[in-house]
């Protein structure tokens, strides 16, 4: 079923990192004061990721009246865009006499995989040092653990390419990686005989199961339309074009046993259009070790 670029040539039908960043914005630690006399050291910190196994880091804070022990809350607000999140935990500071920097630990349990999370938070006033850092914001994220299943095969019957990649499985959920399936192909004596065959390609495919189906983000096949480098053709779900984003143009794209995972996707060129093969079966098979 490989496609023929001479025939098709023009024939063709038109159709989720965070940048971190550390503003070390110190303010004033005063030693004159009779409170707590605590600071976050920075008003925004580094972007953290963290295992969705063990969900939590620490926050450092600071402070310049040591002379005795001093506990309190922190308070915090995790929100994914406009929306907030529930559940987050901060533990309770504590010093001992003399000590001027502790940790808090953050639970960001509640918030979803992949989903780009921004934490607050907050010192009370009646605990803050004068002219203390009394908030402080967090990019934050849960990442999945990849565990390796083994080799499995991946066949693209539209573009004719095979290999034998490694299959690697999210822990604790069905999702999975296809790791550099194209470049058994991509490096290949036919490869390097076809003018359409990129530089690159797509350093690993990552699928998942919703309600039964496949879903996948678009990957770089490692073939540029006419071999034009500003025109890579990527492999899409159907999901991705507003006029097939309905689960009635979804049923191709599904396990057709627990080993065998069968993708119909949309190979589309950006502003050209592409070969839309979300109603075929066959297209794209990837078998699991």
């Amino acid at each position: 079923m490989r496609i023929s670029k001479k025939i098709f040539g023009l024939a063709i039908v038109a159709a989720a990192l965070f940048t971190s960043c550390n503003k070390d914005v110190e303010g004033a630690i005063y030693n004159n004061q009779d409170n707590a006399g605590v600071s976050f050291t920075a008003s925004t910190l580094s972007t953290v990721e963290v295992p969705a196994s063990n969900p939590v880091f620490d926050v450092e804070i600071v402070r310049g009246n040591t002379a005795q022990a001093a506990t309190g809350t922190v308070n915090a607000v995790l929100k994914s865009g406009t929306t907030t999140i529930s559940g987050v935990t901060v533990s309770n500071f504590n010093f001992a006499a003399g000590e001027n920097k502790t940790t808090v630990q953050v639970n960001i349990s509640p918030l979803e995989v992949g989903v780009a999370g921004t934490l607050t938070l907050t010192l009370a006033d009646a605990d803050a040092s004068i002219g203390a850092i009394t908030a402080t914001t967090i990019k934050c994220s849960k990442a999945y653990e990849w565990v390796s299943l083994g080799k499995g095969t991946f066949v693209d019957n539209f573009f004719g390419m095979e290999s034998e990649p490694e299959i690697m499985k999210a822990q604790g959920f069905d999702r999975y990686r296809v790791m550099a399936p194209l470049e058994d192909y991509r490096t290949s004596p036919a490869a390097a005989a076809d003018s359409w065959t990129a530089t690159w390609s797509a350093p690993y495919i990552e699928f998942w199961v919703e309600n039964g189906l496949i879903f996948w983000d678009a990957w770089f096949t490692g073939q540029n339309y006419d071999g034009d480098k500003a025109q890579p053709i990527y492999a899409h779900h159907a999901s991705d074009f507003s006029d097939l984003n309905a689960a009635e143009h979804w049923q191709h794209s599904k396990f057709l046993n627990d080993k065998t995972v069968q993708l119909a996707p949309y190979y589309y060129i950006d502003g050209l259009g592409g070969w839309n093969q979300t109603q075929k079966d066959g297209i794209v098979v990837i078998t699991l070790p």
